[in-house]
């Protein structure tokens, strides 16, 4: 059994694999704080796995505590994932690939397996949103970045005097707005509907047809409420794919 964990800027989500499928998984939130009790919650009933891989935005603060964590329960190592220039005919668009999230890249590598006499646009909407175009070839043309409904709401309050909402992640079909909660509200919500229908534009014309639009993240499901948005195919378990689909190719240790 091999696990996978990948852990965001808000959640630690990790996933049990055997024969090439999921067969447990598990979410929890965390802070700085609380991350050594969420660690020690989350795994503390998880079966000894023979690996454990890693996908991780949250810089080092968290690794060393999950690394002595796993080294300590099992007397393992955690396999880091690092974003490469190259895997398999899918080739990274950046100079340096350090400088895309590790997290995007197994995105995308997972979305090109699932679709593979497509171009794709991978969409990850968490604490960010960001978008990553890939030719039918395997050629990453690179992407955007969006700040989330979250990091719109809290930067608004935060810069803006008389100004008081309280958020609301779920759309809310209306007229225009007749007070300042809903017109925070809403206005955010229809500021992502149209950047993520502006990109999805972009991408069909910067990759042509086919293009398939895969939707993933915590903040997914409520993009796909949205109304009139372009056709998208969700897969919560896309970066887990990728994280899994490229790690397993390694060998222990291998960098």
């Amino acid at each position: 059994m091999i696990l996978t964990i990948d852990i965001g800027n808000s959640r630690i989500k990790w996933a049990s694999w055997l024969t090439e499928k999921i067969i447990a998984r598990g979410v929890a939130e965390y802070s700085a704080e609380t991350a050594a009790d969420v660690i020690d919650n989350l795994f503390s009933t998880v079966e000894k796995p023979q690996r454990v891989f890693l996908v991780s935005v949250a810089g080092e603060q968290l690794y060393p505590a999950l690394r002595d964590w796993v080294l300590r329960s099992w007397a393992l190592d955690v396999e880091c994932l690092k974003t490469q220039k190259k895997f398999a005919n899918i080739i990274n668009a950046y100079d340096d690939p350090s400088r895309h999230g590790a997290d995007r890249w197994a995105g995308i590598v997972a979305a090109c397996s699932h679709f593979p006499d497509s171009s794709v646009c991978v969409i990850s909407a968490g604490t960010a949103i960001t978008f990553d175009l890939v030719e039918k070839s395997g050629q990453h043309l690179g992407g955007y970045i969006l700040p989330s409904y979250i990091s719109m709401h809290e930067a608004l309050l935060s810069n803006t005097a008389n100004i008081e909402s309280t958020p609301d992640l779920q759309y809310h079909e209306q007229g225009v707005p007749d007070n300042t909660d809903d017109a925070v509200n809403q206005g955010l919500h229809r500021l992502i509907q149209a950047g993520i229908r502006e990109f999805c534009q972009l991408a069909h014309e910067k990759l042509g047809e086919p293009v398939q639009i895969v939707l993933t993240g915590g903040f997914a499901k409520n993009i796909l409420a949205y109304p009139d948005m372009p056709s998208m195919h969700y897969k919560p378990d896309l970066v887990m794919q990728g994280l899994y689909d490229i790690m397993k190719q390694r060998s222990p240790g291998q960098s």
